[in-house]
C-alpha cells in the first residue's frame, strides 16, 4: 500500500533532517579530496604573501590514501550454484557497465565509509543498477541492518526521491516559513503521477560500508588522517617560508647611514650591488648564515611515515623512496596494505552479492546463499609465487592441473578461455596413473620363500 502525498512529504522531510545531521562530517571529508580543507593554523590579517605560500604549502595526500586500496579491488566475475543463472546475473552487471562503475562505490566506501548501490527495475526488462554516494543518498535503518525501511536521494535536477518497501515517490524542494523566529526548514512538495512500483519487497538500496564495526559508526580511510594532512601541510609552509627568506646567505647594513637611504633601496632584495657613500666608521656589515632545511624535511618525512602505519599505506608511496629496495622488502612494505585490501573485498563483496541477488529477484530468479562474486587477481610477485606453488602441488600431490584453474591469478574470462583451448570444458579429467593389473594369462610368479624341486 502507498503511502499518500502527505505521508511521503513528511517522511522525506523527516529523512532530510537526518541528512542536515551528518552532512557537515561529509562535506568536510569532500573537502579534504579536492584539497579545499581550510588551513586552521593561517592567523587571520596574514599578510597576502604568506597566504600565497600557504596555497602552495598544500600538499594533498587524500586521494592517494584512497586509491591505495580502490586501485587493488575490481570484480570480474559471479558464480552460483546454477551456472544458467550466474550467467544471466552476471549479464545484467555488463549490461549496466558496472566494471566502471564499481570504481565509484569503492572510492565512496573507501573515502566516506559508505557508499550505496540502487536496483531498480526498467522498461528493457534488464534491472537498472546505479551507484550513489552519502552526497546523494540518506538512509533510516531499523532492525534489519540488511535494507533500509526508507531512502531519500538527491536526483541532481533538483527533484528528490523517497523509496520506501513498494513504491517510490518524486519531490521538488520548497523552504516553508517557520511559525516563530527566522529563517526556514526543508520541506517537499510531491509531483502528482510520480508513485511508481519498484516490484520489490525491500527498499532496493544496498549499502556498502569500508569496515564493520558493531560499537562505532563507520568512518572511511580519509577522516581518521586529518590531523596528519594538516601537519604536513603546515611542515611544508615553514619549509617554504625558510626557502623563501632564508634560503640564500644575506648581507646587512647596520648604521648611521641607514636612515639616509630610501626605503626602497633596502626592500630591493633582488639587487646584487649596491653603492654606500659613508665614511668607514658609520656603518657595519654582518652576513646572515643561509637556513638548513634539513629539519623541515625530516618533519615531514616523519609525518608521512606515520600517516602511511595509520592508513596502512606503503611508506614508499608516500615518501617516493622506491629506489634501492629489493624485491623482498617491497613485497614486505605492501602487506600491511595487502591485509586491509583482503578484509576490505570480504566486506564490500557481501554488498556486490546482495546487489546482484537482488538484480535476479527483478527476472523470477531466487536468491542463491551460497553465491560469491569474484576479485580480479592483481598480478604481482606474490602472485608469481602463487603460480609456482600450484605448479608444485599438482606435480607433488597429483593434483589434476585443470582443478587448480580457478586458482591461478586470471580473470574469469581468461580462465574459460583456457578451458576451451584445452578442450576441458566444465569436466576435470583424473590423469594421475594407476597401477596396472597383471595379464589373465600371465602366470603367477612363485614365492621367493619356496623352492622347486
Amino acid at each position: 500500500m502507498p503511502l499518500t502525498p502527505d505521508q511521503a512529504e513528511e517522511k522525506a522531510a523527516e529523512l532530510f533532517g537526518l541528512r542536515g545531521k551528518d552532512r557537515r562530517r561529509i562535506e568536510k571529508i569532500r573537502d579534504y579530496l579536492k584539497n579545499e580543507a581550510r588551513l586552521v593554523w593561517l592567523p587571520l590579517g596574514t599578510p597576502r604573501e604568506l597566504q600565497a605560500l600557504a596555497q602552495m604549502s598544500r600538499v594533498n595526500m587524500m586521494p592517494l590514501a584512497v586509491k591505495a586500496t580502490v586501485q587493488q579491488m575490481f570484480v570480474d566475475g559471479y558464480v552460483s550454484e546454477d551456472e544458467q543463472d550466474a550467467e544471466i546475473i552476471w549479464g545484467v552487471w555488463q549490461r549496466n557497465r558496472w566494471d566502471r562503475k564499481q570504481i565509484g562505490v569503492h572510492k565512496s566506501a573507501a573515502s566516506y565509509g559508505v557508499g550505496y548501490g540502487i536496483c531498480m527495475p526498467s522498461d528493457n526488462g534488464v534491472p537498472l543498477m546505479r551507484p550513489a554516494t552519502p552526497l546523494m543518498m540518506t538512509t533510516a535503518y531499523g532492525v534489519d541492518q540488511d535494507w533500509p525501511k526508507y531512502a531519500l536521494e538527491d536526483l541532481g535536477t533538483g527533484e528528490w526521491r523517497l523509496y520506501d518497501e513498494t513504491h517510490t515517490y518524486d519531490f521538488e524542494r520548497v523552504t516553508a516559513k517557520k511559525k516563530r523566529g527566522k529563517g526556514g526548514s526543508a520541506a517537499f512538495t510531491f509531483i502528482e503521477g510520480s508513485i511508481q512500483s519498484h516490484d520489490q519487497e525491500v527498499v532496493p538500496i544496498v549499502r556498502y560500508v569500508s569496515d564493520e564495526d558493531i560499537d562505532d559508526p563507520v568512518v572511511g580511510d580519509v577522516e581518521p588522517l586529518f590531523t596528519l594532512q594538516d601537519q604536513v601541510n603546515l611542515i611544508t609552509f615553514h619549509l617554504m617560508v625558510a626557502e623563501h627568506y632564508g634560503a640564500h646567505g644575506r648581507k646587512i647594513i647596520i648604521g648611521r647611514m641607514v636612515k639616509e637611504l630610501e626605503a626602497k633601496l633596502v626592500k630591493a632584495s633582488a639587487n646584487t650591488m649596491m653603492t654606500v657613500n659613508a665614511e668607514p666608521g658609520d656603518v657595519q656589515f654582518e652576513e646572515l648564515s643561509q637556513t638548513s632545511l634539513d629539519g623541515f624535511i625530516e618533519s615531514r618525512q616523519a609525518a608521512l611515515r606515520m600517516m602511511s602505519a595509520i592508513g596502512q599505506i606503503p611508506a614508499h608511496e608516500l615518501l617516493g623512496t622506491l629506489a634501492n629496495l629489493a624485491a623482498a622488502a617491497l613485497i614486505e612494505s605492501r602487506e600491511s596494505t595487502a591485509r586491509k585490501v583482503s578484509e576490505r573485498q570480504i566486506i564490500l563483496g557481501e554488498s556486490h552479492e546482495q546487489l546482484l541477488g537482488q538484480a535476479g529477484t527483478l527476472l523470477g530468479i531466487d536468491v542463491d546463499p551460497m553465491a560469491r562474486i569474484r576479485w580480479k587477481p592483481t598480478i604481482d610477485q606474490r602472485a608469481i609465487q602463487l603460480v609456482d606453488m600450484l605448479s608444485v602441488v599438482a606435480e607433488k600431490l597429483g593434483v589434476p592441473v585443470q582443478a587448480l584453474w580457478d586458482h591461478l591469478p586470471f580473470s574469469s574470462a581468461d580462465i574459460e578461455e583456457f578451458r576451451q583451448a584445452s578442450g576441458a570444458g566444465v569436466a576435470v579429467e583424473d590423469t594421475t596413473e594407476q597401477p596396472s593389473e597383471p595379464e589373465p594369462d600371465e602366470e603367477e610368479p612363485e614365492d621367493a620363500g619356496t623352492v622347486s624341486a
